[in-house]
């Protein structure tokens, strides 16, 4: 089989070029390999006939964070209709929280909705166009990494809200 474009060498070195530390992984998400800063290295592991799948990791240039399900989904919503600029790259996960990324905050954030985690740096998370036992990844929003990437403050204030006129709405959390 030729195979045109192989999408995740190219995010991998897309990843690397923006600084943005890349991993080989396994089909059920578990690291393969130690992390990958430079883009000959990603060469030599997703340039082969059937590549890994990709993780990355929070770092100086990206925030990753762990969105709960219906506050995630309804601060997504309310974040578009400002009709921003920049949209997060957003994945949805089997279990139906959410993973988002942005900028690294500049400044002490305020307080965030419940279950809204920040994913350390050195954790892995597999990023599309990876394939695992649940099927191919993929960003709602955004051609992460290629696209710029919106403040923290910005979209998890939205988070914030959602889950707070959910509550008001229902009297309770999920």
């Amino acid at each position: 089989m030729i195979r045109l474009r192989n999408a995740l060498l190219d995010t991998a070195l897309a990843c690397v070029e923006r600084g943005i530390p890349v991993q080989a992984a396994t089909i059920a998400g578990a690291p393969d390999g130690d992390w990958i800063t430079e883009a000959d290295a990603a060469r030599a592991t997703w340039d082969v006939a059937e590549p890994p799948n990709l993780a990355i990791s929070s770092c100086p240039a990206v925030a990753i964070w762990r969105l709960p399900r219906i506050a995630g989904a309804y601060g997504k919503r309310l974040y578009e209709q400002e009709r921003p600029g920049v949209w997060p790259p957003t994945m949805k996960l089997p279990d139906g929280d959410w993973i988002t990324c942005t900028l690294q905050p500049d400044t002490e954030l305020g307080p965030l909705a419940t279950g809204v985690e920040y994913i350390e740096p050195g954790t892995p998370v597999v990023i599309p166009p990876s394939t695992t036992l649940d099927g191919r990844l993929r960003w709602d929003g955004s051609k992460f990494p290629l696209h710029a990437l919106p403040s923290a403050d910005a979209v998890l204030s939205k988070v914030l809200r959602a889950e707070e006129e959910y509550v008001e709405l229902h009297g309770q959390l999920g």
